[in-house]
């Protein structure tokens, strides 16, 4: 594939990723003011940055780095949106929950579902 592809599907995926993030964090506190698409993308490369640093991506089999990818993710997504530890959890919910659907009708993964 050429590089150039591989700059496309990155950048569709990333769409995609905030995009399902945007909608999301919209389904669990409709009123956030701190919810814009460009926060949605920033927020999605440094979670997808997270996947990878963290190893979870290679090391899936492993407790650790998902228990630290688990406490990025909810530090990240808990200071970007002002929300607390269970509308974090409900986000985690219902960001898992779009991302299947967006992934079972249109065929296209999020940057973090590897």
């Amino acid at each position: 594939m050429e590089p150039r592809n591989h700059l496309l599907a990155f950048l569709g995926r990333l769409v995609v990723s905030a995009a399902v993030l945007w909608l999301a964090v919209a389904w669990v506190d409709p009123r956030n003011p701190a919810n814009t698409f460009g926060r949605a993308v920033l927020v999605s490369l440094v979670l997808s940055l997270a996947w990878y640093v963290t190893l979870v991506h290679f090391l899936w089999f492993l407790v650790f780095p998902w228990l630290v990818y688990v406490a990025i993710w909810l530090a990240v997504v808990s200071t970007s949106y002002g929300l607390g530890f269970w509308r974090s959890l409900l986000l985690a919910l219902a960001l898992s929950f779009l991302s299947w659907l967006v992934s079972g009708i249109f065929g296209v993964r999020t940057l973090r579902s590897g």
